[in-house]
């Protein structure tokens, strides 16, 4: 059987959602480069949704739904973060062709295998694609997996999306460079993460990490230092935001048991 053409994926994965949600497709800015970019419209839409069926639920059956199974659609949001780290990796590639230096940890991502962790709506890995990257898309929301595909398959043909838990999964590969935009809000997750990072992450590979600004970025520094990774901490001024996205450039020291 020969492979789908992607413009056929495309058009089918844009069908199977324009009949779930209300869609924008629009050139979202991302430094000098404009993404063709297909999102929610209105993402409260999609979570009032949601709390309306819940609530119907519960009403029918007597049957309180545990806050663990309730699958807020945190992906239906196009977040900063993922802005930030889409930004920075246009930057560096730029840097890279400009100067011809050699690639080294993170400053050139065209030609190596991505992953974006908690992809969301995929603007960050989609970015990688648009700059040559091998790009696997993974997160635990079926609905945003198609959208990041969706987004991907505009710019690379070979773009890849897994549903993934990250403290039971594994992809049975490793990975050059693993992002994640906004994961790290919940402190409880952090040691599932190091661990998911351990098994994905090629010896010599980077995790870049976008986060907006909450207590729990400042308090996850010198707990990962402490678990063996050396952090570089860098700044991405988006628009139309006060405060700029910090981006955590990780490194494995040392491996623990």
């Amino acid at each position: 059987m020969f492979p789908m053409d992607p413009k056929r994926k495309i058009s089918r994965l844009q069908g199977r959602l324009s009949a779930r949600f209300d869609l924008v497709t629009d050139a979202v800015p991302v430094g000098p480069l404009r993404v063709q970019f297909t999102r929610v419209r209105d993402p409260q839409k999609v979570l009032n949704d949601l709390c309306e069926r819940i609530d119907a639920y519960e009403r029918a059956t007597g049957t309180r739904v545990n806050g663990d199974e309730l699958g807020l659609p945190y992906w239906a949001e196009l977040w900063d973060s993922a802005m930030g780290v889409g930004q920075w990796l246009i930057k560096e590639s730029g840097k890279w062709r400009a100067t011809s230096d050699e690639m080294h940890s993170s400053g050139v991502i065209a030609h190596r295998s991505v992953l974006d962790l908690g992809c969301g709506l995929g603007l960050a890995g989609t970015v990688a694609a648009m700059l040559g990257a091998e790009v696997l898309f993974a997160d635990i929301e079926p609905e945003c997996l198609l959208f990041s595909l969706l987004n991907g398959l505009r710019y690379r043909s070979d773009v890849e999306a897994r549903r993934v838990n990250w403290q039971t999964g594994d992809l049975s590969r490793r990975f050059d460079v693993i992002l994640g935009s906004d994961i790290l809000y919940d402190r409880s997750q952090w040691p599932f993460l190091t661990k998911f990072f351990d098994r994905h992450l090629d010896s010599r590979g980077t995790v870049l990490l976008g986060e907006p600004g909450r207590i729990t970025g400042e308090m996850f520094v010198p707990w990962i230092q402490e678990q063996g990774w050396h952090v570089q901490e860098k700044q991405e001024h988006i628009p139309n935001r006060a405060t700029p996205i910090r981006l955590f450039e990780l490194i494995r020291t040392m491996h623990t048991t």
